[in-house]
């Protein structure tokens, strides 16, 4: 296991981060809609999501058990920095949706491995959102405009856009609720 969350833990701060994020969504609609539309292209946001990405993804390369590996582990963490550092400069088309996807890969991570080797049940609940964002991360770094397409799709009435976000809110309160009683 390399992260040391219990699924208590990790249950209840993704549901605190989907109520906060969903109810201001629901809160203040208008400024949310406009924020979640410019969100695919908003470079300096895009940035400061690739630098989380890249140290998150550099501090696993230097901490990881890499075995017969472990001598390149230098030229790893590099790598990956210098991969950061060329998305940054190469790859700047939707480069807060292609960031957002590597956290979301990096984070599904952190689900599956708080899951790991527990028995109940209620478990899958946390385990299907981690596989669920895995593959939205896959696909939001694949192809990063099908998020823009889907945004378009969601707000394109008031009715839909609250109610996804409602959505997003109730299952941040079934994670928080999981957290706080059963896990």
């Amino acid at each position: 296991m390399i992260y040391s969350f219990s699924l208590a833990q990790v249950s209840v701060w993704v549901g605190l981060a989907l109520i906060l994020s969903h109810g201001w969504g629901l809160f203040d609609y208008q400024q949310s809609v406009q924020w979640i539309r410019a969100f695919p292209r908003n470079d300096a946001l895009g940035g400061f999501l690739l630098a989380i990405a890249t140290g998150w993804s550099a501090w696993l390369a230097g901490s990881i058990n890499l075995m017969e590996y472990t001598r390149f582990r230098p030229l790893f963490i590099l790598g990956v920095v210098g991969l950061g550092v060329t998305s940054w400069l190469y790859v700047r088309e939707f480069i807060a949706v292609r960031s957002l996807g590597i956290l979301f890969l990096l984070g599904g991570d952190v689900l599956l491995d708080a899951a790991f080797l527990r028995n109940d049940s209620a478990r899958l609940v946390v385990v299907s959102y981690a596989y669920l964002i895995i593959v939205e991360g896959m696909v939001m770094v694949g192809a990063p405009y099908l998020l823009r397409d889907a945004i378009q799709w969601g707000l394109a009435t008031p009715f839909r856009g609250k109610c996804l976000l409602g959505m997003g809110f109730l299952f941040g309160l079934l994670l928080l609720g999981l957290g706080l009683f059963v896990y």
